[in-house]
């Protein structure tokens, strides 16, 4: 995975250093070490994201090709009310859309309709949307896994 980290707090060097981590972390057990390789992903964290938005984050897909994207950005609220481990939770999130992108599980049409996997869904209420089911389904599980493996992991050096 190529990836770039920028914007607020990301001079911070153990956030940066935990989120290029989870980035590869989550990409690796989402999408397999080898389609991992040709993801190019900026992660971009914004101050104030959630009182702008109403959003703690966002997974764009920055690719001219809409139907085997590889280029994506994720924007994270980063603003310092918020723990490295609510960000890292988040990052999983946006990971978990990020993947149902490359694999074909997830179409956004500009039309407003939405692909997921065999079926089209029109207007659906947030907490009904089953791309999102999945990536709260997952976020935790992912964040704990990844936690105890960096923390090993980082401990050991």
């Amino acid at each position: 995975m190529q990836l770039c980290i920028e914007g607020y707090r990301s001079h911070n060097k153990e956030l940066y250093q935990a989120l290029g981590s989870a980035a590869l972390y989550y990409g690796d057990l989402l999408l397999g070490t080898r389609m991992v390789k040709n993801i190019y992903l900026d992660i971009k964290l914004t101050k104030g994201l959630k009182q702008k938005e109403k959003a703690y984050g966002y997974c764009h897909i920055v690719d001219d090709n809409l139907s085997k994207p590889r280029e994506f950005e994720i924007e994270l609220d980063a603003s310092m009310k918020y723990s490295f481990d609510q960000i890292l939770t988040w990052l999983a999130h946006e990971m978990v859309h990020l993947k149902q992108f490359v694999r074909g599980e997830l179409c956004d049409y500009e039309t407003g309709r939405v692909q997921w996997k065999t079926r089209s869904f029109g207007r659906v209420h947030y907490d009904d949307q089953p791309w999102e089911k999945e990536a709260y389904r997952l976020e935790s599980k992912l964040y704990e896994e990844f936690e105890e493996w960096y923390y090993a992991e980082t401990s050991n050096t």
